[in-house]
């Protein structure tokens, strides 16, 4: 059996858009700048939670700000939290199960802000910070050290951070 010129050209057509399909990332990279998005610990507030609770709710804010000229993304932010120099844990904000464009979009010269929820447990070395925190106290030092997961339409790369409020 033989093939016909006009087979032939469809064959043809579609191995072209299969090889464009699985080389185009490989081909076309974004040249992004991870260094040129910043993140930074914006407010902690009590969400939730009260004395007889041996758990509190607390609202973070992350400012992320993109100084580069391309539209970003995350897939990932992991962060360690720590009150008055001591770490309270860590905690991760993934949009790995949500396609591109449902995440958050970094514009370019922007600011964005993530909100999290982040779950303090109690125990008897976290007691005084538990009460500060019930209390309103505004003596807390907080600070979030952490990675990124950058996203351009065709790149990623790894974003560290440190911040303090």
């Amino acid at each position: 059996m033989i093939i016909g010129p006009r087979r032939v050209a469809l064959i043809g057509a579609i191995v072209a858009v299969v090889l464009t399909i699985i080389f185009y990332p490989l081909l076309v990279e974004t040249p992004f700048n991870p260094d040129d998005v910043t993140i930074q610990l914006s407010k902690v507030t009590l969400a939730s939670g009260s004395e007889g609770e041996q758990k509190l709710d607390l609202g973070i804010s992350l400012n992320v700000t993109n100084a580069s000229d391309y539209t970003l993304t995350t897939s990932k932010i992991e962060y360690e939290l720590s009150a008055n120099g001591a770490p309270v844990g860590t905690d991760i904000i993934s949009y790995e199960d949500i396609p591109p464009n449902g995440r958050p979009a970094f514009f370019p010269k922007k600011s964005v802000t993530i909100p999290d929820t982040f779950t303090l447990e109690y125990s008897d070395k976290r007691a005084d910070l538990f009460n500060k925190i019930l209390n309103g106290s505004g003596d807390i030092t907080w600070k979030i050290t952490g990675s990124a997961t950058i996203e351009s339409g065709t790149s990623q790369k790894e974003k560290q951070f440190s911040s303090e409020l």
